[in-house]
């Protein structure tokens, strides 16, 4: 990648003024639900844009980017914060797919337009509106092929000036096929727009064919996840769903009894030494042979010595005795409890060791 497209994550928005005019060429007019997916959501723009304009349709994007990945979420659906590459996303689910590609050429040679075109095509559904996105040099022999493969109903546009001087952008739209089918007619007619330099400027006048919002084919949930986990996602998905919202881990962790409950035998001098000194009974007042008294437990670091161990060795000096001293480290529980009761020892304390 380009070292300033690195510096952008090959981040190249789409402009306002583009999307404007790419409005007037797709038209919901029954108000159809649908799903417009942009695999390089950036900053949420585009398909927020196209969201509002399609009104009952929800845009889902998918952004690497954790700074773009949230302005993103402000616009869309719901937005995926992952590598696109590694995104599972349903095949034949959405209505409308809106690809604008990274410029470039990738490390085995092949150039991303085209990988990213044969990758989310599949992800939409036969008769779904495909927007792509890609300079007017870029359309190679395997581009033209693959999209006069899968589309039919082709449009292509360059962009107006002065946005086309910057990478000589070109818009392609046409309608997913259900049987992919390789059309002459098609490759034809865009290789000869290509050849001639002589493409329709977007925007410049009414459109030749529009698009309308297809019905939506698959209803319901579908899948839009990654391998690649935000963990910000991770850290609101383990609070919306899984064991934080299972009732008996709910149960387990919270403590709904009003009235005392007795353990089943009864504790040992070890298990109360253990409750208090855990901090149950911080700032509880007590009361014994009539004194209030108040505890408090902690655990005193202690390190004991161990009797030492005396090993003989065999050199050729002859035996040879050497004294390995140890210690070991323990935790000595602590009790402190202060005398409450009014008189002389109101203030004194205890400590107990035990």
């Amino acid at each position: 990648m380009r070292p300033a497209a690195r510096a952008k994550s090959g981040y190249y928005p789409t402009p306002p003024r583009i999307l404007d005019a790419l409005s007037h060429l797709i038209t919901n007019p029954h108000h159809r639900p649908g799903r417009l997916l942009d695999p390089c959501g950036g900053d949420g723009f585009a398909g927020g844009f196209l969201k509002r304009h399609l009104q009952t349709v929800d845009a889902y994007a998918i952004e690497l980017d954790k700074q773009r990945a949230a302005q993103c979420r402000m616009h869309c659906t719901k937005v995926l914060r992952s590598d696109a590459t590694v995104a599972q996303v349903q095949r034949d689910a959405f209505s409308v797919l809106f690809l604008n590609p990274p410029y470039d050429t990738m490390r085995n040679g092949e150039r991303a337009e085209y990988l990213w075109l044969k990758k989310w095509t599949p992800m939409l559904q036969p008769q779904g509106i495909g927007i792509y996105i890609i300079p007017e040099h870029q359309y190679s022999e395997r581009v033209l092929e693959y999209l006069s493969t899968y589309y039919r109903d082709v449009s292509l546009y360059r962009f107006p000036d002065p946005e086309y001087d910057r990478f000589q952008q070109t818009v392609f739209i046409g309608a997913r096929v259900r049987t992919p089918n390789p059309s002459q007619t098609v490759r034809n007619y865009l290789w000869r727009l290509l050849r001639a330099h002589s493409l329709p400027v977007l925007g410049d006048s009414t459109p030749a064919h529009t698009y309308t919002l297809p019905p939506l084919v698959l209803q319901g949930d579908i899948q839009f996840d990654s391998n690649w986990i935000d963990p910000l996602d991770m850290y609101q998905s383990a609070h919306t769903e899984g064991l934080w919202q299972d009732r008996y881990t709910q149960d387990l962790l919270t403590f709904h009894h009003t009235k005392p409950v007795h353990p089943l035998l009864p504790l040992r001098i070890g298990h109360l030494t253990r409750l208090i000194i855990s901090g149950l009974f911080n700032n509880q007042t007590i009361l014994q042979n009539g004194r209030h008294w108040i505890i408090k437990g902690r655990g005193r670091k202690h390190t004991k010595e161990l009797a030492p161990i005396t090993e003989t060795l065999h050199t050729k000096d002859g035996p040879e005795e050497r004294i390995h001293y140890r210690t070991m480290e323990q935790y000595i529980p602590e009790i402190r409890a202060w005398d409450l009761t009014e008189g002389e020892q109101f203030g004194s304390y205890i400590i107990v060791n035990c």
